[in-house]
């Protein structure tokens, strides 16, 4: 419930924000990239394309992030269950 209402409030404060702000996010520029395979010049950009493409490639940042930790995660519950394998035969060894 908690969580429910904090995302809630933050969302309607976003919204309050983006409404009040809007000729920032509707401000143009033009914008130049010139790198060793891809290269274009004075492409006009709007702010609020720029802040939807950084915000997908935060995402996907860190969903590559969490699936690293994921499977470090995976690797060494898989090493800890192969351990308590070997100790519980063990044991069942000296206890006959």
């Amino acid at each position: 419930m908690i969580k429910a209402s904090l995302i809630s409030i933050i969302f309607v404060l976003t919204v309050i924000f983006i409404f009040q702000n809007q000729q920032v996010f509707l401000s143009e520029f033009n914008l130049s990239l010139d790198i060793f395979f891809y290269s274009f010049e004075n492409e006009i950009v709007s702010n609020s394309i720029l802040i939807i493409i950084s915000f997908f490639i935060g995402v996907i940042i860190c969903l590559i992030c969490m699936g690293i930790t994921v499977v470090q995660r995976s690797m060494k519950i898989t090493e800890l269950q192969k351990k308590i394998a070997s100790i519980e035969s063990k044991s069942q060894i000296e206890g006959k």
